[in-house]
């Protein structure tokens, strides 16, 4: 493997890191009546982290309506509406922050611990998607689909 490969990989983890970290924060600290809203506006921050991810491998831009029809055809996410069923992913991490918020700093942990893990599980999902289309020279929706065709097959077989 090229060293420029591993490089690419490497900035892309950290990047997630950074991201997820990030998440940690914005998801954890307490806004009673406002936590819904807040990890909605989550959405926005994973998509630069995805827009991100792809500039460090192909140095160009892509757009959002992009990134989601990619992870849509990958079965990573329910492309509804635009991505509406993630909004709605989005929204239930918003109302278990609601309730977690009665709980105290501990709820406040396992909040802040939701919105970051699904940001890392995003992250590491488009960097794979990203990553296949770059070491094999497709396109994305060739790899989005690759992988989960081969994801498909490796689970029906006993």
């Amino acid at each position: 493997m090229s060293k420029s490969m591993w490089r690419k990989r490497r900035k892309t983890l950290l990047k997630i890191a950074e991201f997820s970290a990030g998440n940690i924060v914005i998801g954890g600290v307490p806004k009673p009546g406002a936590e819904i809203p807040s990890h909605i506006a989550l959405i926005a921050t994973d998509m630069v982290m995805c827009a991100m991810i792809y500039e460090e491998y192909f140095s160009e831009n892509i757009s959002e309506h992009s990134i989601l029809e990619i992870l849509g055809k990958a079965g990573i996410l329910l492309a509804v509406a635009g991505g509406g069923g993630y909004a709605i992913a989005k929204s239930a991490s918003g109302l278990i922050a609601e309730v977690t918020n009665f709980f105290g700093p501990i709820g406040w942990i396992a909040s802040g611990m939701l919105a970051a893990g699904g940001t890392a599980l995003l992250g590491l999902l488009w960097m794979a998607i990203v990553d296949w289309a770059y070491h094999k020279q497709v396109t994305l929706k060739d790899a989005a689909l690759a992988i989960s065709r081969k994801h498909h097959i490796e689970r029906s077989i006993p």
